[in-house]
């Protein structure tokens, strides 16, 4: 067993497992922490546990598996990678699954109660719905130049719906591939010189925590980059439409543990939860200096709920 530590509290006590598939555990702000401290403001005996995958895939599934013969009430899972080893390693007990993709992407038939053990919460937004918003901010987006981790599962679904969805509005689609953040700045020049009129950072930390890296690139160019997370925001894209994770765990996973810690329900009686609205995040000073046009609802990204 590697890495597992249960500390025992009341022999009543409900045990919850938190696994997040990033190397996350020494951030003060993470959702993993605040999913903890929703839970235990609502349950009285609860025992608590985090662990990390540290984006290694073998490592999740050793550890998955090894939760699963833990005795656990319940697992919660963070990350669409997460969900992905977990679909297939996690037997026994019941898991939920938040920051996810959506799952019919991701190995799941139905949208509805899935039956077995497994349902959860995701944050996904069509895309073809984001480009919209983008068009509203940049009307003439003809060719916009989508930017994609290699290795980030989210890849497998945003590639292939964001061609859909270009074809559907008449847009044109480029894409480059990155293997690790080193090979940003290239692949960006790579998609202005192939004319590209905006750059769309996807779903990859490697990829919208390092637009700095590129931003001059796009200014020079006079391109705009957006971004499918809100946190490109705080790193230098001009817009997000993007699902608020904390508000996924205060309106959806929560309420769904609650229901599965209290009630005994399977997870696999629930349907997939979505939040019923997104929000649209804007930097108004990068669409000011790319003189683009700023809606007039608009919401700061330091304006979103904080653990």
């Amino acid at each position: 067993m590697i890495g597992i530590m249960a500390l025992w509290g009341s022999a009543y006590a409900q045990r919850v497992a938190i696994f997040d598939f990033d190397d996350r555990l020494d951030e003060p702000h993470t959702v993993a922490k605040y999913i903890e401290k929703r839970l235990t403001q609502q349950i009285e005996e609860i025992h608590i546990d985090q662990f990390s995958g540290r984006s290694d895939e073998a490592l999740a599934v050793h550890l998955l598996s090894d939760l699963d013969e833990q005795g656990y009430d319940l697992i919660i899972t963070i990350t669409s990678d997460a969900l992905i080893v977990a679909h297939h390693t996690v037997i026994r007990t019941p898991l939920l699954y938040t920051n996810v993709n959506n799952p019919l992407y991701l190995g799941f038939r139905t949208l509805g109660p899935p039956g077995g053990n497994i349902s959860g919460a995701s944050y996904y937004v069509p895309i073809e719905r984001q480009l919209k918003a983008f068009q509203v901010i940049q009307p003439d987006l003809k060719r916009p130049g989508f930017v994609f981790d290699r290795f980030n599962k989210s890849r497998q679904v945003e590639l292939p719906e964001s061609r859909d969805a270009c074809r559907k509005l008449g847009l044109e689609f480029e894409f480059v591939l990155v293997n690790h953040k080193g090979e940003l700045r290239e692949q960006v020049q790579n998609l202005i010189a192939m004319g590209v009129d905006a750059i769309i950072a996807t779903s990859s930390g490697t990829i919208y925590e390092n637009i700095a890296q590129f931003i001059d690139l796009c200014d020079t160019a006079g391109i705009p980059v957006y971004s499918f997370n809100k946190e490109g925001v705080a790193h230098g894209a001009v817009a997000a439409l993007a699902s608020e994770f904390y508000r996924i765990a205060d309106e959806l996973l929560v309420p769904m543990a609650l229901k599965v810690l209290n009630e005994g329900i399977s997870p696999g009686q629930m349907p997939v939860a979505f939040l019923n609205e997104s929000r649209m995040i804007l930097n108004r000073d990068r669409i000011r200096e790319l003189k683009l046009h700023l809606p007039p609802e608009t919401t700061r990204a330091d304006n979103d709920p904080k653990p």
